[in-house]
This record gives structure tokens, sequence and C-alpha cells, in this order.
């Protein structure tokens, strides 16, 4: 499901505009990215949880130059599904 597709669920699910739906992903989003800027933890009820953690610098092998180095620390956010849909998708077989 792409973007568009997703608008177009949430406009007919809510019952609303899609021009309605793509404002309230939008600001959706942008609460998103300042929580997360923030450094603190969201937990979405039934989806899961988003968290930003650092990663420690690293050495890496660079093959054009034929050395390593130092890779700084970066934050990345993780996701971890709720159980709900986890037990979901255990249940679930596609073939």
């Amino acid at each position: 499901m792409n973007t568009k597709e997703f608008i177009h669920a949430l406009a007919e699910k809510l019952h609303i505009s899609q021009k309605e739906a793509t404002k309230l992903l939008h600001h959706t989003t942008i609460v998103l990215r300042e929580t997360l800027s923030e450094e603190e933890k969201l937990t979405l009820l039934h989806i899961g949880s988003l968290q930003v953690k650092k990663n420690t610098s690293r050495s890496a092998y660079l093959p054009a130059l034929n050395k390593k180095a130092l890779v700084p620390p970066r934050r990345v956010v993780q996701f971890h599904a709720a159980e709900t849909i986890k037990d979901k998708l255990k249940n679930t077989s596609r073939i």
C-alpha cells in the first residue's frame, strides 16, 4: 500500500474527504517527527512503539580506499510491534 492508497482507505473509513485525510496524515507525521526528535518513546495502541536509539561508533572497511574507517555514532528509530500485530501475523497464512 502506498501513501495515496492509504489516504483513500483512511478517508473511506472515517467518512471524510481525501483532502481532509491528507491533512490528517500530514499533521500526524509532524507530531511523530517532533516526538521522536525529542528522543521520546512513542507507543501506539495495538500497533507498537517507536523509540530513538543511539548506535555506538564502529569500524568499517572501505573497499574503494582499501582501508578501515571509524563510523561515528548515530541515532536510529526502532520499531517494536505490539503483541496483537505479532499474533495476527503468526495466525495468518499466505500462500
